[in-house]
């Protein structure tokens, strides 16, 4: 199969990664459990398909891209630099003296106490490894294999804004950044670990500003 027959699947298959906090064949009329299950048979399909596309366009095991991480000063930077992105971000995007449940309401897109907690435990646990496993671990290796380290990292980021807030330049823009800053952490580690571990701060932060702020 031809290299851009590749990225356009793997464009077309990237809001799909959301699927794994967003329970969206749920209904309020139904059990709670049906949420979770949706949440987990989601996490399983998705990573059955990275593990099938990362065998299939890298040619390699998704194990590797956890051997073998090395962490240095340079990715404290890249930590402080995310920290900074995201306290302007909340500010930016955020209403000050809203209660929690309505900021929360806003960023998640569900009212109900009972989803928001499933969103807030899925992003914190699920969604960073299937996100950057695809976005930092499949198109980003993909497309520098192919062409090269800079372009990989802001194609990868392009698309991860996309697939995260299309409809807000403002979010758009942010996820762009943040993904650029996760794309650097990638190749300043050499493995996946570090995206994961900056995606899951990312998500708390913003949980703690919410509340705070």
């Amino acid at each position: 199969m031809k290299k851009t027959s590749f990225i356009f699947i793997l464009i077309f298959l990237s809001p799909l990664m959301e699927l794994v906090r967003y329970p969206i064949l749920y209904s309020t009329d139904e059990p709670f459990s049906y949420a979770v299950i949706e949440i987990l048979v989601a996490f399983i399909i998705l990573m059955a398909i990275i593990l099938y596309l990362y065998h299939k366009i890298i040619i390699n095991k998704v194990i590797d891209v956890f051997r073998n991480n090395h962490f240095n000063f340079r990715l404290v930077v890249i930590g402080i630099e995310l920290l900074l992105l995201e306290v302007s971000f909340v500010l930016l995007t955020a209403k000050p003296h809203e209660s929690f449940q309505t900021n929360l309401s806003n960023l998640i897109g569900y009212t109900d106490p009972k989803l928001q907690l499933l969103c807030i435990i899925a992003s914190l646990t699920l969604s960073p490894i299937i996100v950057e496993l695809f976005f930092r671990g499949l198109i980003q290796s993909f497309v520098k294999d192919n062409f090269s380290e800079k372009y990989a990292i802001l194609f990868s980021s392009v698309i991860y804004g996309i697939s995260h807030s299309l409809f807000s330049i403002i979010s758009l823009m942010y996820y762009i950044l943040a993904g650029i800053l996760l794309g650097k952490s990638r190749e300043e580690s050499n493995g996946i670990i570090a995206p994961i571990i900056f995606h899951c701060s990312w998500d708390i932060l913003i949980m703690l500003m919410l509340w705070i702020y």
